[in-house]
């Protein structure tokens, strides 16, 4: 079954008209670099742990370097696992990789933003959680993943501004 999933990522890719290998420069591309114009995306990947594991690292060996996950997706620490496994088989560093992920909601903290306490130290908890999970020392992007915060009560605050 994975020889099945690794040719469809290679179908993917050579369907589209950009190949796994193309980069899009960065305004300051002397300093950062480029992010590669295709992802892997890790989205509902939790059939099992070494299902995940096992699709990430088949999309590193298919030749993709962009791997987006987030913490709402529950799959961050097999994610990573299997990040390190495809580095590992096709003999990549993590500079190699681009590695996105996202903020959930209940770390914007917004209502205490306004308030003036806890904002700060919810988006490090939040970071700082996605980074053991992953297992790594840094992440290339890391994105709010929607825009909405949760109010104290747990139901969602539209009203950034009060």
């Amino acid at each position: 079954m994975l020889s099945l999933f690794s040719a469809t990522l290679l179908l993917l890719a050579s369907l589209s008209h950009t190949t796994l290998a193309d980069q899009l420069p960065l305004s300051s591309s002397t300093l950062i670099g480029s992010i590669p114009h295709l992802g892997f995306g890790t989205w509902n990947l939790k059939v099992s742990h070494s299902n995940t594991s096992d699709a990430v690292s088949a999309a590193i060996q298919a030749g993709y370097r962009h791997i987006d996950c987030a913490a709402a997706y529950g799959n961050q620490k097999d994610v990573g696992r299997g990040i390190k496994e495809g580095m590992k088989k096709v003999g990549l560093k993590r500079e190699d990789l681009w590695i996105t992920s996202k903020l959930w909601n209940d770390q914007y903290g917004f209502t205490s933003f306004v308030k003036g306490v806890g904002w700060p130290a919810d988006v490090e908890e939040g970071l700082n959680e996605t980074l053991r999970e992953l297992g790594m020392d840094y992440l290339d992007l890391y994105l709010m993943h929607w825009p909405v915060g949760n109010a104290p009560d747990g139901t969602l605050d539209y009203d950034y501004v009060q």
